[in-house]
């Protein structure tokens, strides 16, 4: 028994580590690209920062397939059955690419437009635009890196992923930094490098496959079950980012410097949630591996280490940020309003660290388990009849301001993690 525990603890930190690692490293990539488009102005910050809005909708869909594509590879892995998970696998290119291609001809064709009907300026939406057809227009590699990264985790392969993605990083940190500083390509050289690099790490991950043989498995149509899988988790995905929209437009009433406030807390705290996002991965590919062996007893232990050791690692990143956040707040603003409004999220992400564990982690549950609609039920109805509704009722009408959004999140997040947990436990006794 002993001897299972270790396994099951060393399988979790195999797949939750390097997935922490990637994330980490996007934050980190993602700040360097930031101060690399504001070499170029005012104008270029804004437009690129619109324009990344958009793509990060399209990210979350990648995302969401990606999931798809772990939860089944994994549960035909776990059953042996190469046949299917080598049709499987092509079915997920086959689909990322007819995706890729809408998104893309849309960035092309409609972008400005969806840049200006967010209230940009011309010379905003100019820069935007321009960026949003190129990234956007290209947004293949970004489907293609996400969805075979999904296949090489679900595989066993974890750490490949992680390689690739600091490889494709650290390249695009380079050519961006050259396009500007040597060969004055200015917006369109940051675009470009990043389509570039991320096509080089698609190559990379295709290459290390069996990738002749998933081509020869190549159909017009697609498997019923990885549409199934992949609708339920992009609408669970994208009814949060709409619903963060209507949180924003809440905080926003409270002036401009709690909104400031609120983004640097959320920036900062974005480390919180690595432990539980990354053990939220492990639990998805293992859960989906075991409920393909039939092994329910797995799924269990699974669930109970992957919730405790989120739990105590997001414990111990929350309460650093929040105890520090006199040292870490001062590189942001010295604003003492937006600096309590930061304080405010920092602490909320500290308490709400159990429920967002449990949320996390049951989510991924029901996704390994073949049963995605339920989680989205679950987003739908925290985000929109909890988290907004309460929000504004206690941050507006009774005037708690942004801890009352931030309770309301609090409260969301233990609503999803007492019915996910809840339907886990009647699923269990069936």
């Amino acid at each position: 028994m002993i001897e299972k525990s270790h396994t099951y603890r060393k399988q979790l930190f195999d797949l939750a580590l390097p997935a922490m690692a990637e994330n980490i490293l996007q934050i980190l990539m993602g700040i360097t690209d930031s101060y690399l488009v504001a070499q170029l102005g005012l104008l270029a910050i804004s437009g690129v920062s619109v324009a990344n809005n958009i793509i990060t909708v399209y990210q979350a869909i990648f995302i969401a397939l990606g999931s798809a594509v772990s939860s089944l590879v994994a549960k035909y892995f776990g059953q042996h059955d190469h046949k299917k998970e080598l049709q499987l696998q092509a079915d997920s290119l086959v689909l990322t690419l007819l995706v890729s291609l809408v998104l893309g001809i849309l960035s092309i064709f409609c972008g400005r437009f969806f840049l200006s009907a967010l209230g940009t300026t011309k010379e905003v939406t100019q820069l935007g635009g321009l960026y949003l057809a190129l990234v956007g227009g290209g947004i293949f590699s970004l489907g293609l890196l996400t969805s075979l990264g999904a296949i090489h985790r679900a595989q066993g392969r974890p750490r490949l992923p992680m390689y690739v993605s600091v490889l494709t990083n650290v390249l695009n940190a380079v050519l961006s930094a050259l396009s500007i500083t040597v060969f004055d390509f200015g917006l369109v050289g940051i675009a470009l490098s990043t389509v570039f690099s991320r096509l080089v790490g698609v190559l990379i991950l295709a290459s290390m496959l069996d990738f002749w043989s998933i081509l020869k498995h190549v159909r017009l149509s697609i498997s019923k079950n990885l549409v199934t899988m992949a609708l339920p988790i992009a609408g669970e995905r994208l009814m949060m980012r709409v619903g963060d929209v209507a949180i924003v437009a809440i905080i926003v009433s409270f002036g401009v410097k709690v909104v400031a406030g609120n983004a640097i807390g959320e920036t900062i705290t974005q480390f919180n949630y690595m432990p539980g996002m990354g053990m939220a991965t492990a639990v998805l590919i293992l859960v989906a591996q075991a409920f393909g062996e039939r092994d329910y007893e797995a799924i269990h232990t699974i669930l109970k280490k992957a919730y405790g050791y989120s739990v105590v690692m997001m414990f111990l990143v929350g309460g650093s940020v929040y105890f520090l956040s006199s040292y870490l707040l001062p590189f942001f603003t010295n604003d003492p309003t937006a600096q309590e409004a930061s304080r405010v999220v920092m602490l909320s992400s500290f308490l709400g660290g159990p429920a967002t564990a449990g949320t996390l982690i049951f989510t991924a549950l029901w996704q390994g388990l073949g049963k995605p609609k339920f989680p989205f039920y679950a987003t739908t109805i925290g985000m929109w009849g909890i988290r907004i509704f309460l929000g504004y009722f206690l941050g507006v009408l009774l005037g708690l301001g942004l801890a009352g959004v931030w309770l309301a999140t609090i409260a969301d997040n233990l609503f999803r993690w007492a019915i996910l947990s809840w339907r886990y436990h009647v699923y269990k006794k069936r």
